[in-house]
Order: structure tokens, then C-alpha cells, then sequence
């Protein structure tokens, strides 16, 4: 198994390409996205369902190395802080196959 760190981000779906495009310029080599997820916040209850995208929320899973961490989530930093959001990251262990 390999350390490395687990970074969730849930932001809201307009979002999704920044988040995205942030995790490329990293230089993160891989992540998994969940649609539609539903959840309490600051903001209130969000549903999964409903008639526009636009009021979803998406959370990404990405596991990376520790060196890569800090650096990644102070550019996730404004994104959060301008439209909402949470950043979660916590040690992890990897099995690699």
C-alpha cells in the first residue's frame, strides 16, 4: 500500500469544469466524480433530483500523493470561497492492483 492523501471537494455542478481543470493543472493524474448527491450545509438541505442541474452538487474523490496536496487545495481555496463548497482531506492508504 502507498500513503497518500484523500481529497473530496463538493461543489456545486456549474462548478465542475474549474474543479476539473484546477486537478489537470496539478498535474493529478485521476479522480472520481459523483452526480447529483444530495446533502445538508450551510446553504440548506440540496437534493439529487430536480429540474435543472445547476442545483446539484458534485463530489470529487481524488487520492494523491502528499507532496501534491497543499499546493492543489490552496488553488480549490477561491473557487470555495467565491461560490460555496467544502473541502475535505485526510490521510489514506492506497491498494494498489
Amino acid at each position: 500500500m502507498r500513503d497518500v492523501k484523500r481529497i473530496e471537494i463538493v461543489v456545486e455542478a456549474p462548478q465542475e469544469e474549474t474543479i476539473r481543470r484546477l486537478i489537470e493543472e496539478a498535474g493529478i493524474d485521476g479522480f472520481t466524480l459523483l452526480h447529483a448527491v444530495a446533502g445538508r450545509g450551510q446553504r440548506g438541505d440540496r437534493t439529487s433530483d430536480g429540474l435543472s442541474s445547476a442545483f446539484q452538487n458534485v463530489v470529487f474523490v481524488i487520492a494523491a500523493p502528499a507532496e501534491e496536496t497543499a499546493g492543489f487545495v490552496e488553488t480549490v481555496r477561491p473557487v470555495l470561497e467565491r461560490t460555496g463548497g467544502v473541502c475535505l482531506v485526510s490521510d489514506a492508504q492506497w491498494l494498489k492492483h
